[in-house]
């Protein structure tokens, strides 16, 4: 068990120094987490996401009717659902024992609110990439093959018929599913089609694509791989949401250092309050390719 007593002003100290590198860490960390939508209270159970014209009650061109002078316009009700995030807690703890910090000529200290900051930000990643799987009204199966932009295309496709605006679309998907054997890689490089083109260049120069058949392409190393293929997804920002409690927003988790004075060593614990939910179904689309033989 740590030790307080004279440790505790110390412990206050660390905090201040470190919860600023952590802030910096968590800001630039995760991929999946920074495109969707983000709701922060300051304290709460349950965080409700609300999507409108989207439950049975809906506006279209069925509710518009011919007018007959003097007539009255029969009524159409609009109302709002609601997606709903039961938060959760989540620790991760990194240790420092004197003899690492002290037979070391750098700060080791000084990497413990990077490690720390970048583990939740890659949590929240895993939650909500695992998502991708419960996008129900649009989805692509493909599982036995790479990766190509025709699956992009289909995929806009399916968000774009059943979406009621022009939001852009982000695609995040597992490295492998983007470069090599079974990536979106192949299809570019050997495919003619694309000879030439910038989004080729791309994809030989330096391997990121950008924008791919309408779709801005991010890679995410957080997917619960199963068997040989990937669920990944695309979808507009708000087809999914983030929902954090407590703290601040701007850095929504706690660090707390202790010092054990058994084993001597530092113990840095960080902790947040959140959870993920689908929005609205139809703005996404789950894409399952292959990503290794």
């Amino acid at each position: 068990m740590a030790n307080p007593g004279d440790t505790s002003y110390t412990s206050g100290a660390l905090v201040e120094q470190i919860m600023p590198e952590a802030i910096v860490a968590y800001s630039d960390a995760g991929v999946t987490s920074r495109l969707v939508l983000n709701e922060w209270r300051a304290k709460a159970d349950t965080i409700s996401v609300t999507k409108w014209n989207l439950g049975t009650n809906t506006i279209g061109s069925a509710d518009v009717g011919s007018h007959t002078e003097g007539a009255e316009t029969s009524a159409s009700y609009l109302n709002s659902d609601k997606a709903t995030i039961t938060l959760a807690g989540y620790t991760v703890r990194a240790d420092l024992p004197m003899e690492a910090e002290l037979s070391n000529s750098d700060n080791p200290g000084g990497k413990i609110p990077a490690i720390l900051g970048n583990g939740l930000r890659s949590k929240q990643d895993l939650l909500l990439n695992t998502l991708f799987d419960g996008f129900t009204t649009n989805a692509i199966d493909a599982s036995t093959g790479a990766l190509t932009v025709d699956h992009l295309a289909e995929a806009f496709g399916l968000i774009d018929a059943s979406s009621d605006g022009t939001m852009p679309l982000t695609g995040c998907f597992y490295p492998t599913q983007l470069n090599g054997t079974y990536g979106l890689s192949n299809d570019l490089l050997s495919g003619t089609n694309f000879t030439a083109t910038d989004v080729q260049n791309k994809a030989l120069v330096s391997a990121r694509y950008g924008e791919v058949a309408g779709i801005d392409i991010y890679r995410s190393r957080e997917f619960a791989k199963a068997d040989s293929a990937i669920k990944a997804g695309i979808f507009r920002k708000d087809a999914l949401a983030l929902g954090m409690a407590g703290f601040s927003k701007e850095a929504p988790f706690q660090i707390t250092p202790e010092y054990n004075g058994k084993k001597s060593q530092w113990e840095f614990t960080a902790f947040m309050f959140g959870g993920v939910v689908e929005v609205v179904d139809q703005y996404g689309c789950e894409i399952w390719t292959r990503y290794t033989a």
